[in-house]
Formats: C-alpha cells, structure tokens, sequence
C-alpha cells in the first residue's frame, strides 16, 4: 500500500521534527563511521539553516502530518568556499544566481525505498525553475549509493570527483 506523501515548503512550526530527522542522521552517520567524531548540528539547523531569513530553501516530507523527510537547498555563487561565507543572499532583485546547491536530503528509515526522496527532489527541482535559476547541482559522497540513485533517476549528469560526484541538471 502506496503511503499518503505530502510534499511542502518547510514552516517554522516544523522546526521540532526537522530537528528529530537531524538526529536520526546523525546517529546513522555515527554508526557508519565509528572511527570519526560526528559534531551535531543541530544548533547549525536551529539557528542557521532552518531560519527564514537566511538563504537555505527546506521542502519536508510529511505522512500523516509528520515530517519523515527533508531536502535542503540554497542559491549558489558557484564556490562552496564563497557560499559559505554568507547565509543573507547578497543581490539585488534584478539578479538571480545561475546555481542552486542540494546541501542534504534525508529520509527516516521506516520510510526509505518508497519514493520519498525523488518527490522531495522533483519538488525542489519545479521551486529551482520557477526561482529562474540555470542548473541544479548536488557533491555526493560515492559510498551514498541510495542518493546517488534518486539524483541519476531524475537525469542528472554525473562527473566524478575523486572521492565524491558532482550531479547537475540543466534547466
């Protein structure tokens, strides 16, 4: 039986149970790499990623009124190295940055394998086109096999860094 998924811009009201999906990340990430020290982020989501008046665009997953998923996203300047120095986007109306960067998606657990990850993708991906920006591109580690698979299914190209791929979608 197909779950009843809704897709939505994440509200302020989300901010606990987005902040539950950051734990469960975390505690997963903590497992899969016992030998490295896993620094929390919830305060970064609390105070910086999830806050409305920073650059970072958030589409929730929700069944039956609870988020079980996220995607988080942000209007890039084309180098990680500069899109970190800011979270106010810096331009004026009349400019859109040609980029958008997918930062993070995740899925809960009991609701993996279900089409959770390619809705929240599809939806952010129409947000980017309306937005009027150029190409979507997400960095993914080689060993996230599941994510690779949901952004290759929406006809991402793929470059291989070394280490990691870079996936990008022309608009």
């Amino acid at each position: 039986m197909a779950l009843d998924v809704k897709i939505r811009e994440y509200h302020p009201e989300d901010l606990e149970q987005v902040l539950e999906l950051v734990k469960e990340l975390e505690s997963e990430l903590e497992k899969k790499f016992t030998d490295v020290k896993i620094k929390s982020g919830i305060n970064d989501y609390r105070n910086r990623y999830l806050n409305p008046e920073n650059k970072y665009k958030t589409f929730v997953a929700l069944v039956d009124n609870k988020a079980v998923g996220y995607l988080m996203g942000y209007p890039s300047l084309g180098a990680p190295e500069v899109d970190n120095m800011y979270d106010i986007l810096p331009i004026s109306s009349k400019w859109t940055p040609p980029e958008f960067f997918l930062q993070i998606a995740f899925v809960s657990k009991p609701y993996r394998n279900q089409g959770i990850s390619k809705k929240l993708h599809k939806e952010i991906i129409k947000y980017v086109k309306k937005q009027g920006h150029k190409e979507v591109y997400a960095c993914i580690a080689k060993w996230n096999i599941p994510e690779i698979k949901v952004i290759r299914s929406l006809k991402f190209k793929l470059k291989d860094l070394g280490y990691r791929y870079r996936l990008t979608l022309k608009l």
